[in-house]
């Protein structure tokens, strides 16, 4: 990985909540432009927390934070505006506005490059509608374009927000378990369409996964947390299946084996 570049970098990462929960322990761990990087562990590992501070949803205690080269800690205003527009975010409940159209809510993507008052009047420019159709062709939803997004089916709506991340143009896609809530062949045809924007288009994927077998598909890397610190980080042809079963159980984090 030493000749590829560097584009989000934890260095001795911490994360506490108000409450004295640890979200994050000594996070060291470098992430490189155009991976396709799977997130595993078990519930409460750290997961969401690890990707959530690379937008600045969740700010973190200690350490730094670094991406394209430049610490993200102190963004404010204008540069935390910037960094989250090339950050497209999935999230597992879809945070999709369900009496909006298809359209209306791809469009919403592209907010961040408008005043609010334009954005709140749905004032977008005849460039950026036509950039909506071509995102929801690239995820095969052109054809419910003007439906509304309650009348979709749960794989319909993660691929719609899929659609709405891309308008975004963004270096960056982070998918909190994005496909948890979905039947097999709906979970299939999300997750290749987050494989496509990766190939194709050179978006960095992260995203947290609770399935062994889809990691393994579909990730160039796994990274592995449990009680918030790192404990599992290999490429893909290095991955062997019971390596998993030392980052969901407590005796093969002390055992150390798994450090890669």
């Amino acid at each position: 990985m030493s000749d590829q570049q560097v584009l989000i970098e934890f260095d001795n990462v911490q994360k506490v909540y108000p409450n004295g929960t640890v979200g994050l322990k000594d996070i060291n761990l470098k992430l490189y432009k155009g991976e396709f990087v799977a997130v595993v562990g078990l519930s409460g590992a750290g997961k969401s927390t690890l990707l959530r501070t690379i937008n600045r949803m969740h700010d973190i205690t200690g350490g730094d934070l670094k991406v394209n080269g430049q610490s993200i800690v102190g963004y404010k205003g204008k540069n935390l505006r910037n960094l989250r527009r090339s950050i497209g975010m999935i999230f597992q409940d879809f945070n999709l506005v369900n009496r909006s159209s298809v359209r209306r809510n791809v469009l919403s993507g592209r907010v961040g490059y408008y005043s609010t008052w334009k954005s709140s009047l749905g004032l977008f420019s005849a460039e950026d509608k036509k950039r909506a159709v071509q995102a929801l062709d690239r995820v095969n939803m052109t054809e419910k374009i003007y439906t509304r997004v309650d009348q979709l089916s749960g794989g319909q709506q993660q691929r719609v927000a899929i659609a709405r991340a891309l308008m975004q143009d963004p270096q960056i896609m982070l998918a909190d378990e994005p496909i948890a809530s979905l039947d097999p062949l709906t979970t299939t045809a999300v997750m290749d369409d987050l494989l496509n924007l990766n190939k194709e288009l050179g978006i960095t994927v992260l995203a947290n996964l609770h399935s062994v077998p889809l990691a393994m598909k579909y990730a160039d890397r796994i990274v592995g947390l449990r009680d918030g610190q790192l404990v599992y980080d290999k490429p893909i042809a290095e991955v062997k299946e019971e390596d998993f079963e030392g980052i969901y159980t407590k005796a093969g984090v002390e055992g150390g084996a798994l450090n890669g």
